[in-house]
């Protein structure tokens, strides 16, 4: 058997395992569950689902600004479109079909295809690269330790990735690849698109931490820490999920890594409700598909009303 079939059939199985234990901790602790989300208030959701169709938008921006950077400049609403188009990869087995299919929308309008993998690669790496770095500063500035050893870990392995992504290694890898391929004229990474870029990811964060706040706040039973230390928990937890490679999406070892850092109500309890985030994810998807449905329908009905 291939290391490949190896690979999806424990992603298959951790996954079936995943919804079999959260069916039971919600039979066996539904009190504590129903503790929690008591009192739920609407408000903070709608926050949080507003916050969440930001950081789409954010996302395009930093491709149209990566690619920009890279000699192969895209308007920030056709990255936008292609962006929203490819959601529906971010809920199939395995962890490059978002970026695949974003790569694919971009790359049939004539998009580059070096340029293309540039950014995606960029993405993926320096996401994490900033997501601990936001995530460690806020801990030290709420005066936790976070996890300690796991904790240092992380920003080790942030610290080398970072270095991967920069242009000191980009550069050397893309002349290579203009060498093999006979491309006389290849992308170059600069250091000021390089850090122009970790700022738009530092915006991302910052964005997607504020609506994991928000989603806690619509349960007011639930006693979560100060928001600086909520928010980088958020982050480390996300970081956590991102190595886990076993777990689709981080699923299962985000919650239960977030549920455990934050204090103040059962664990299993509290991961299921976190879990809950997805679902709100799931409806910001869900709204940002039927928002792109509708743009695209209104100039499918003036063409057929020109041309009846």
């Amino acid at each position: 058997m291939t290391q490949g079939r190896w690979r999806r059939l424990v992603r298959r199985a951790y996954g079936v395992g995943l919804v079999v234990a959260a069916l039971a901790v919600l039979v066996a602790r539904r009190d504590q569950v129903g503790d929690l989300v008591a009192g739920t208030r609407p408000a903070p959701l709608v926050a949080a689902l507003g916050l969440g169709l930001l950081s789409l938008g954010q996302s395009a921006w930093f491709w149209s600004r990566g690619l920009a950077s890279l000699g192969a400049p895209r308007t920030l609403r056709a990255v936008l479109e292609a962006t929203v188009a490819a959601i529906p990869g971010r809920y199939l087995p395995g962890s490059i079909w978002y970026a695949a299919g974003r790569v694919g929308h971009l790359r049939g309008s004539g998009t580059p295809a070096v340029a293309l993998t540039v950014v995606a690669a960029l993405e993926t790496l320096l996401s994490f690269v900033v997501a601990v770095g936001l995530g460690a500063g806020l801990l030290i500035v709420a005066g936790s330790d976070g996890g300690g050893v796991g904790v240092l870990a992380l920003v080790g392995l942030a610290g080398g990735l970072a270095l991967v992504a920069s242009p000191w290694v980009v550069n050397p890898v893309l002349a290579w690849i203009g060498v093999r391929r006979g491309i006389e004229t290849v992308p170059e990474l600069r250091w000021r698109a390089y850090l122009e870029l970790c700022g738009h990811l530092v915006a991302f964060w910052a964005a997607s931490a504020a609506a994991f706040l928000c989603y806690l706040a619509a349960f007011p039973a639930i006693d979560a820490p100060e928001a600086a230390r909520t928010a980088g928990t958020f982050l480390v937890a996300w970081a956590a999920g991102f190595v886990a490679v076993f777990a689709p999406q981080g699923a299962g070892v985000f919650e239960t890594t977030l549920a455990g850092l934050l204090t103040g109500a059962p664990v299993a309890a509290l991961a299921l409700v976190i879990a809950g985030y997805r679902a709100l994810t799931g409806v910001r998807d869900a709204v940002a598909l039927m928002a792109l449905a509708a743009t695209r329908a209104v100039p499918a009905r003036r063409a057929r009303a020109a041309n009846p």
